[in-house]
């Protein structure tokens, strides 16, 4: 197994063909319900923002693609998982979850607070090993493109941890104060 970085459009021309047949509901492809100029538009705030750090990666087997990986910088110190996909017949073997600690290790390495990823509510070989991984179900989101989604964040600095876990029901307060954060 080999992993390489690549450009976009090679990442797309090896990884956009291992979805096929790997969805029983493939998300629905929105660009044509949008004009021409609402689409440049989108284009100009891209622009805005200026480049990302970004992570496009190829898995390859014998110099043939079965897995492809991107990730992304996002605002406020967040690194967003944006895609992950292997080919059904290297699924199950521990690619991802390989993937997931490196990823993981290497963004807390780079100063990033949090990671970030969005996932069909349905996609049990993703969910499952990020919530064993101690990621956190951030939201759920009717989203027009995949259906009900499920947000997972995972806090790569423990004050913000205990912070959510503050918010989900009142607790640490001690502990948080005790770190310099004012609460009631």
């Amino acid at each position: 197994m080999t992993i390489r970085h690549v450009g976009e459009a090679e990442w797309h021309g090896a990884v956009d063909p291992l979805w096929a047949g790997t969805l029983d509901r493939p998300g629905l492809e929105l660009g044509p319900l949008f004009a021409p100029e609402q689409t440049a538009a989108v284009r100009d705030l891209d622009a805005i923002v200026g480049e990302r750090l970004q992570h496009r990666m190829l898995f390859e087997a014998d110099g043939a693609p079965v897995g492809g990986y991107w990730g992304q910088q996002e605002s406020f110190g967040r690194y967003y998982m944006t895609v992950s996909v292997f080919h059904p017949a290297w699924r199950g073997r521990g690619l991802y979850r390989a993937l997931l600690a490196r990823v993981t290790a290497a963004a807390a390495d780079a100063g990033f607070r949090e990671m970030y990823s969005r996932h069909r509510a349905d996609n049990n070989a993703i969910l499952v090993p990020k919530l064993r991984a101690g990621w956190l179900i951030a939201a759920f989101e009717v989203a027009p493109r995949w259906g009900l989604t499920v947000h997972l964040r995972r806090y790569l600095v423990d004050a913000l941890a205990l912070v959510h876990e503050h918010r989900v029901d009142g607790a640490r307060v001690a502990e948080l104060r005790a770190r310099g954060l004012k609460l009631p």
